[in-house]
């Protein structure tokens, strides 16, 4: 079958987005499925690594004036057009499709329903908000998300909660084998996102500066931050704890190699939880905020509020390496990292594939 996803990165975006259709899109080029992107310019968007990856992509018409988000719950400057020109965009270079994936929170349930029906094709969406649609399947991998939330709102095939969380299949390999393991001493990794636009990991840094007893520390940021090259010269004036890097292929080995995160709670929310690593999890959009919170009642993360990183961060990190043991057992419970696998299985039942 033909599968094209709808997706956008940016530097108001983020990456997550992609980053979690590719992981589905890999699997089901793997199957023998042809699978295109359909996505728009912008500034630090992940076209090329698309690209890179292997998939066509389709590019999406540039607007004639850029939009910056008033909030980080503006989502309709996240497509940067209005939702209908996107539509007539779309259809007019997507000649056909079995099944369209859509995964941004710009595009609603009218758009769903007018590319349904031109397309003759069965959709996808990808959603973290619970908020209206018109699709056919619902993914949505936040913990403790139930079903009946979207099926309520449309009827549809809904795929709640973490047992559907869409990870690389060598997360489940890499979390066997650190199951056997313990740390001889704690590492720290700081990872809050492609983007980071508000700068959290710089401000993390700080706090951490402060301690007498410094972690080995790895910061990962990667050129399309706004931040990089604060970031950068933090790390190079202190070598003697910190590292940056700014690329990593291979997240669950590299995540393996440390015994504790810092991080937003995203889709890497997950891979933690997968691979059992306690964190500290600082939101820094509105949407993360159910994520957050879910995560600290089930007693596998501590949150710290970005304003407050400079009083707190300190404290959870201590709470952190007290109870290590505890947090990773909660941790591991939340997530086995076989979920692609299950949404690839749900999507062939559905599209009568098996």
């Amino acid at each position: 079958m033909k599968v094209v996803f709808r997706v956008d990165a940016s530097q108001h975006i983020g990456s997550g987005h992609v980053m979690r259709c590719l992981v589905l899109a890999k699997v089901l080029r793997l199957e023998g499925h042809t699978v295109v992107f359909a996505t728009r310019r912008q500034t630090s968007d992940l076209n090329t690594f698309i690209n890179d990856k292997g998939f066509e992509l389709i590019h999406l018409i540039q607007p004639t004036l850029w939009k910056t988000p008033k909030n980080t719950a503006d989502y309709a400057a996240w497509l940067q057009v209005s939702e209908e020109q996107d539509y007539q965009d779309f259809v007019s270079k997507v000649e056909n499709a079995d099944l369209v994936i859509v995964d941004h929170y710009g595009i609603n349930a009218d758009w769903h329903r007018k590319v349904k029906r031109y397309l003759a094709c069965t959709l996808m969406v990808i959603d973290d908000l619970v908020r209206k649609h018109d699709a056919d399947i619902v993914l949505d991998q936040t913990l403790n998300r139930c079903a009946t939330e979207y099926t309520n709102l449309h009827p549809c095939l809904a795929l709640t909660g973490t047992d559907y969380a869409l990870l690389k299949p060598d997360f489940a390999r890499v979390r066997e084998r650190l199951q056997t393991q313990l740390p001889h001493k704690h590492t720290l990794l700081i990872s809050m996102g492609g983007i980071d636009q508000p700068n959290a990991s710089l401000s993390v840094l700080h706090a951490l500066q402060n301690e007498a007893q410094k972690l080995p520390t790895t910061v990962l940021l990667s050129k399309r931050s706004p931040n990089y090259e604060q970031v950068k010269s933090f790390a190079l004036a202190n070598s003697e704890w910190v590292e940056h890097i700014e690329f990593v292929d291979d997240m669950p080995i590299f995540m393996g190699q440390y015994s504790i995160m810092i991080g937003a709670p995203g889709s890497t929310s997950w891979e933690r939880a997968c691979l059992g690593i306690p964190s500290i999890i600082v939101p820094i959009a509105d949407n993360q905020n159910t994520i957050a919170q879910q995560l600290e009642e089930a007693n596998a993360v501590k949150v710290v509020k970005l304003n407050n990183i400079a009083n707190e961060l300190s404290g959870a990190l201590q709470e952190i390496i007290t109870h290590w043991q505890r947090y990773r057992t909660h941790n591991l419970a939340l997530c086995d990292g076989l979920g692609c696998k299950r949404v690839t299985l749900q999507l062939k039942r559905f599209m009568k594939l098996c």
